[in-house]
Protein backbone atom coordinates (compact mmCIF):
# COMPACT_ATOMS: atom_id res chain seq x y z
CA UNK A 1 0.00 0.00 0.00
CA UNK A 2 1.48 3.37 -0.96
CA UNK A 3 0.90 6.69 0.77
CA UNK A 4 0.73 10.11 -0.86
CA UNK A 5 1.33 13.15 1.29
CA UNK A 6 -0.15 16.36 -0.06
CA UNK A 7 1.01 19.87 0.69
CA UNK A 8 0.23 23.44 -0.37
CA UNK A 9 -3.35 24.22 -1.31
CA UNK A 10 -4.28 20.56 -1.24
CA UNK A 11 -5.63 19.01 1.88
CA UNK A 12 -8.45 20.56 3.83
CA UNK A 13 -9.24 23.90 2.24
CA UNK A 14 -11.30 25.44 5.01
CA UNK A 15 -8.71 28.17 5.85
CA UNK A 16 -7.98 28.81 2.16
CA UNK A 17 -10.73 31.33 1.52
CA UNK A 18 -9.37 33.47 4.34
CA UNK A 19 -5.89 33.27 2.81
CA UNK A 20 -7.21 34.52 -0.52
CA UNK A 21 -9.36 37.21 1.11
CA UNK A 22 -6.33 38.84 2.73
CA UNK A 23 -4.28 38.89 -0.46
CA UNK A 24 -3.14 42.14 -2.02
CA UNK A 25 -6.07 44.24 -3.16
CA UNK A 26 -4.85 45.10 -6.64
CA UNK A 27 -7.26 43.98 -9.37
CA UNK A 28 -6.73 40.64 -11.08
CA UNK A 29 -5.43 40.82 -14.62
CA UNK A 30 -8.06 40.84 -17.27
CA UNK A 31 -7.98 38.16 -19.91
CA UNK A 32 -5.87 39.35 -22.83
CA UNK A 33 -5.70 37.90 -26.28
CA UNK A 34 -2.23 36.37 -26.17
CA UNK A 35 -0.64 34.69 -29.14
CA UNK A 36 0.82 31.42 -27.89
CA UNK A 37 3.02 28.91 -29.63
CA UNK A 38 1.72 25.52 -28.54
CA UNK A 39 4.53 23.77 -30.41
CA UNK A 40 6.96 25.61 -28.12
CA UNK A 41 5.01 24.41 -25.06
CA UNK A 42 3.13 27.67 -24.46
CA UNK A 43 -0.36 28.02 -23.02
CA UNK A 44 -2.17 31.21 -21.98
CA UNK A 45 -2.99 31.61 -18.29
CA UNK A 46 -5.25 33.93 -16.38
CA UNK A 47 -4.91 35.46 -12.93
CA UNK A 48 -8.06 35.13 -10.82
CA UNK A 49 -9.27 35.95 -7.35
CA UNK A 50 -8.67 39.05 -5.25
CA UNK A 51 -5.41 40.64 -6.33
CA UNK A 52 -4.82 37.91 -8.91
CA UNK A 53 -3.71 35.38 -6.30
CA UNK A 54 -4.53 32.30 -8.38
CA UNK A 55 -2.89 31.43 -11.70
CA UNK A 56 -5.45 29.49 -13.75
CA UNK A 57 -4.54 27.28 -16.72
CA UNK A 58 -6.77 25.30 -19.10
CA UNK A 59 -6.21 21.57 -18.59
CA UNK A 60 -7.58 18.50 -20.37
CA UNK A 61 -8.23 15.48 -18.16
CA UNK A 62 -8.61 12.14 -19.94
CA UNK A 63 -9.22 14.12 -23.15
CA UNK A 64 -12.15 16.08 -21.67
CA UNK A 65 -12.12 19.79 -20.96
CA UNK A 66 -10.70 22.25 -20.80
CA UNK A 67 -10.98 22.45 -17.03
CA UNK A 68 -9.65 25.46 -15.13
CA UNK A 69 -6.93 24.36 -12.68
CA UNK A 70 -4.86 26.53 -10.35
CA UNK A 71 -1.14 26.10 -10.99
CA UNK A 72 -0.01 25.06 -7.50
CA UNK A 73 3.71 24.37 -7.02
CA UNK A 74 2.97 23.65 -3.36
CA UNK A 75 0.66 20.74 -4.21
CA UNK A 76 2.49 17.42 -4.31
CA UNK A 77 -0.15 15.93 -6.60
CA UNK A 78 -2.83 17.23 -8.91
CA UNK A 79 -6.31 17.49 -7.39
CA UNK A 80 -9.76 17.76 -8.93
CA UNK A 81 -13.07 18.91 -7.57
CA UNK A 82 -15.41 16.13 -6.47
CA UNK A 83 -17.94 17.07 -9.18
CA UNK A 84 -15.30 16.70 -11.92
CA UNK A 85 -14.21 13.30 -10.54
CA UNK A 86 -17.83 12.11 -10.62
CA UNK A 87 -18.49 13.54 -14.10
CA UNK A 88 -15.38 11.85 -15.56
CA UNK A 89 -16.05 8.67 -13.54
CA UNK A 90 -12.46 8.62 -12.35
CA UNK A 91 -11.52 5.24 -10.87
CA UNK A 92 -10.43 5.12 -7.24
CA UNK A 93 -6.81 4.14 -6.66
CA UNK A 94 -7.23 1.21 -4.32
CA UNK A 95 -4.35 0.40 -1.99
CA UNK A 96 -3.19 4.01 -1.91
CA UNK A 97 -3.81 6.45 0.90
CA UNK A 98 -3.66 10.22 0.53
CA UNK A 99 -3.14 12.69 3.35
CA UNK A 100 -3.73 16.40 2.91
CA UNK A 101 -2.18 19.23 4.86
CA UNK A 102 -3.53 22.76 4.56
CA UNK A 103 -3.27 25.84 6.70
CA UNK A 104 -3.98 24.51 10.18
CA UNK A 105 -5.68 21.27 9.13
CA UNK A 106 -4.84 17.76 7.95
CA UNK A 107 -6.87 14.77 6.85
CA UNK A 108 -7.32 11.87 4.45
CA UNK A 109 -8.23 12.49 0.83
CA UNK A 110 -9.57 10.15 -1.83
CA UNK A 111 -7.15 9.24 -4.63
CA UNK A 112 -8.18 8.55 -8.21
CA UNK A 113 -6.44 7.67 -11.45
CA UNK A 114 -6.18 9.85 -14.54
CA UNK A 115 -5.21 8.29 -17.85
CA UNK A 116 -3.83 11.63 -19.04
CA UNK A 117 -3.37 15.29 -18.23
CA UNK A 118 -2.67 17.71 -21.07
CA UNK A 119 -1.72 21.38 -20.72
CA UNK A 120 -1.13 22.86 -24.16
CA UNK A 121 1.21 20.37 -25.83
CA UNK A 122 2.54 18.98 -22.52
CA UNK A 123 1.16 15.57 -21.60
CA UNK A 124 1.55 13.19 -18.65
CA UNK A 125 -0.05 9.76 -18.43
CA UNK A 126 -1.12 7.45 -15.62
CA UNK A 127 -1.35 10.18 -13.00
CA UNK A 128 -2.71 9.89 -9.46
CA UNK A 129 -4.95 12.76 -8.40
CA UNK A 130 -6.74 13.60 -5.20
CA UNK A 131 -10.40 14.51 -4.98
CA UNK A 132 -11.40 17.57 -2.98
CA UNK A 133 -14.51 19.58 -2.29
CA UNK A 134 -13.39 22.94 -3.68
CA UNK A 135 -16.54 24.82 -2.62
CA UNK A 136 -14.58 27.35 -0.56
CA UNK A 137 -12.05 27.96 -3.32
CA UNK A 138 -14.92 28.37 -5.80
CA UNK A 139 -16.23 31.17 -3.55
CA UNK A 140 -13.06 33.07 -4.46
CA UNK A 141 -13.05 32.04 -8.14
CA UNK A 142 -16.09 30.03 -9.25
CA UNK A 143 -14.36 28.67 -12.35
CA UNK A 144 -11.73 26.66 -10.45
CA UNK A 145 -12.00 22.92 -11.14
CA UNK A 146 -8.85 21.74 -9.36
CA UNK A 147 -5.15 22.16 -8.69
CA UNK A 148 -2.33 21.33 -11.11
CA UNK A 149 0.36 19.84 -8.88
CA UNK A 150 3.97 18.74 -8.95
CA UNK A 151 3.26 15.20 -10.16
CA UNK A 152 2.49 16.83 -13.53
CA UNK A 153 4.81 19.86 -13.38
CA UNK A 154 8.01 18.03 -12.33
CA UNK A 155 8.40 16.56 -15.81
CA UNK A 156 8.83 20.03 -17.33
CA UNK A 157 10.87 23.20 -17.13
CA UNK A 158 8.17 25.65 -16.01
CA UNK A 159 8.45 29.30 -17.04
CA UNK A 160 5.88 32.01 -16.35
CA UNK A 161 5.83 35.06 -18.63
CA UNK A 162 3.60 37.51 -16.75
CA UNK A 163 3.98 40.20 -19.40
CA UNK A 164 2.36 37.92 -22.01
CA UNK A 165 0.27 35.86 -19.52
CA UNK A 166 1.86 32.68 -20.85
CA UNK A 167 2.95 29.47 -19.13
CA UNK A 168 5.76 27.63 -20.94
CA UNK A 169 6.23 23.91 -20.31
CA UNK A 170 9.34 22.42 -21.88
CA UNK A 171 11.01 19.07 -21.37
CA UNK A 172 14.38 19.61 -19.63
Amino acid sequence: MSTHALHGLTGLLRPLAATFAFAACEPASTARATAVDSTAGEVAFELAGPGGVALIVPVYLNGAGPFQLVLDTGATITCVDDGIAQRLELPERRGQIGYGAGVGATGRVRLVGLDSIRVGGAVATDITACVLDLAQLKAVSPRVDGLLGLNFLRGYRVTLDFERSVLMLQRP
